[in-house]
């Protein structure tokens, strides 16, 4: 136990140093996001001639929780793809721990990293808006549990780089759909049976949802338990993050079978 604490340490400080070094284009994000956000509300509000600050509380809790998750989802195939590249990938393979492991604590790092960005854009939103909201346990629980199965979506496009090399189009498309069909900017609630079938099938819409209820609504423990809202979400992120972890030692065996980890 006490390697793996030391490898997440390294990890994080990695991936700090990392983030440092480009310093400028995450700040550079960031000042974007502060303009451009409010820019998008302002045209919400002008084509519904009325955007309430509720419905400007929903779409920023939903944009946040996409911004987090879309970093995390590019994570591990980020990372496949730059030791491919550097030709360190089989160095990280053939260490003494294991592969799903090592990128798993990667992915950690990244979550953490990407969530103090993200609650440092959070708080300027939520000030140029006039916004409010107070996280509370339940909410960061909920969050948890998204980030658990975006982590397990993650792991499957990283398994995918090990045999195909270059994925990052497919990153890009899930990216795009997540912005679409999560219900990320305006809550899609009201379409019945395809939001179900949304909330089951993709990672975020659930979990933004659950967040909208528990930060505008105030949905309680009782409430969320009761209903299934919960335990359903809990146990999508845990078959997201088996199936994760599944796709990614196949992928991994699969590269080892071609001897393409070497290779790119």
């Amino acid at each position: 136990m006490l390697p793996v604490f030391f490898l997440f340490l390294a990890e994080l400080r990695r991936d700090v140093h990392a983030w440092w070094s480009y310093r400028i284009q995450a700040f550079s994000s960031l000042a974007l996001w502060l303009v451009a956000f409010p820019l998008m509300i302002a045209t919400f509000d002008g084509v519904a001639n009325g955007y309430s600050a509720e419905r400007q509380l929903a779409s920023l809790i939903g944009f946040l929780v996409w911004e987090l998750c879309s970093s995390v989802l590019a994570a591990t195939t980020e990372s496949v793809t730059t030791e491919a590249q550097q030709g360190t990938l089989e160095s990280v393979i053939l260490a003494p721990i294991s592969p799903v492991v090592t990128f798993s604590l990667r992915l950690t790092a990244v979550m953490i990293r990407q969530a103090l960005e993200t609650l440092l854009l959070g708080l300027g939103l939520a000030f140029l808006l006039g916004l409010y909201m107070m996280p509370n346990g339940l909410s960061l629980f909920v969050a948890l549990l998204t980030l658990l199965g975006v982590c397990g979506v993650g792991l499957v496009l990283g398994g995918l780089a090990l045999v195909y090399k270059s994925v990052d189009s497919v990153v890009a498309v899930v990216s795009l759909l997540a912005v679409l069909f999560t219900g990320a900017l305006v809550p899609l609630n009201s379409l019945g049976v395809v939001f179900t079938l949304l909330k089951l099938l993709l990672p975020m819409t659930w979990g933004i949802d659950l967040l909208r209820q528990t930060l505008i609504s105030g949905a309680v423990w009782s409430q969320l338990w009761a209903n299934g809202a919960l335990p359903g979400l809990g146990l999508q992120s845990a078959v997201f993050l088996a199936l994760g972890i599944v796709v990614f030692r196949w992928g991994l065996h699969r590269a080892q079978e071609q001897g393409s980890l070497g290779s790119y």
